[in-house]
Formats: C-alpha cells, structure tokens, sequence
C-alpha cells in the first residue's frame, strides 16, 4: 500500500514538472511536446533543439526599411546587410503555439559578436500561428551576408497557465508568412522631399 501511495505522488510529480511547472521547455521536453502534439513547428529541424531553445533558420523573404522609412520587399537566396541596415526577415519555421504555450526570440551570441541586433520585441503569445519575423539590424563596421537557411535566432517556449483570449482572437499577425510589415499607421516621419511630391498629386 505504501509503495503504490509512493508511486503515484511520484506520477503525480512527474506529470507536474513535465506539463504544469513554470518554466522554459528544455530540449528533452520540447521534443516530447512535439511528439505528443502539444506544440506544432512545420520545417523545424531535429539538429536544431538546443539544451534550452530551438535555433531558427532564415527563409528568403525580406523588407528592408529606405531611407524615408518605408519598406522594400525583396526574395533573396543572399542577401547583404550593410552597417546602419534595418531589415524585417522571416523564418523557414512556422509556429503554432498552444494556449498553454508562449514564445521568446532572441538573438544567437555568435551573430551578436559581428554586430547583428536581432530586435527584442519578440514575444509570440499563447495562440499564435504562423512564420516568426525577425528584425534585424547591422551595428557592426562591416556588411554581413545573410543567407537562406541560416540559423539566426533562438526560440524559448516558456509555459504557462490556460490564458482566457488567446492571441487567435487578435488577429494582427497571425497566420502571417513571409516579411510581414507593422500594422501601425502614419508612425514614420517621413522625408520633406517625399511629401512635397505627394502633395503636388493631390
């Protein structure tokens, strides 16, 4: 009797710490929960699980921001950032996160040690689906070539409780593939020649 008692507190702890425990998913987690079901990545690749995160991989769609703060969409297998560049990039990877489940990109130590900034604001909350957009910027001296399939950011799964709206009900960016733009209106100056020009059309 004690020993089965035993067993199932040991059960009952264990399902716990796997499901219900605060905390990021590490690697052995992370491939039991997609295993299982309870987190969907297309394209994501095995070699990719780390101790604590999964590597994503750029695909070969971009936005790079102009100089009057608008942006040009480009496909590219390659792709040079120079110093100073602001680029929006996506990822081969397409998430669907669970209600249970919320995201956090970072940037990878060995694209920050050559300059690259991957943009903090990178929070894929409980319901999200859909390709990650990077924002990327060169603080560096030097152009950095960034190419198709490249690992260039980490994705942490954090758990969390049942969450009541998941993001699938706010719709800004979900479903989103390819280098999706800000949803935010008239928050770029933009340049004095431009606009006179504009004006000369209305």
């Amino acid at each position: 009797m004690i020993l089965l008692t035993l067993l199932l507190i040991l059960s009952i702890f264990s399902i716990y710490l796997i499901f219900f425990s605060s905390g990021n998913l590490v690697d052995w987690q992370l491939r039991l929960y997609l295993k299982l079901g309870l987190l969907k990545i297309d394209n994501y690749k095995d070699e990719a699980i780390q101790p604590n995160s999964l590597d994503v991989h750029l695909n070969k769609y971009y936005a790079i921001q102009l100089n009057d703060g608008s942006f040009e969409e480009l496909i590219a297998e390659e792709f040079a950032l120079k110093p100073g560049d602001f680029v929006l990039a996506t990822t081969q990877e397409y998430f669907r996160f669970s209600s249970t489940l919320h995201g956090v990109l970072q940037g990878k130590s060995s694209w920050a040690r050559v300059g690259l900034y991957v943009e903090s604001a990178g929070l894929f909350d409980s319901g999200f689906e859909g390709e990650a957009v990077v924002e990327l910027t060169n603080q560096g001296k030097a152009p950095l070539i960034l190419r198709n399939g490249q690992p260039i950011a980490q994705m942490v799964f954090q758990r969390n409780l049942p969450v009541m709206k998941s993001y699938k009900h706010k719709g800004h960016y979900q479903g989103q593939k390819g280098a999706t733009q800000t949803w935010l209106k008239n928050v770029i100056e933009k340049s004095k020649q431009k606009i006179a020009k504009e004006k000369m059309y209305v």
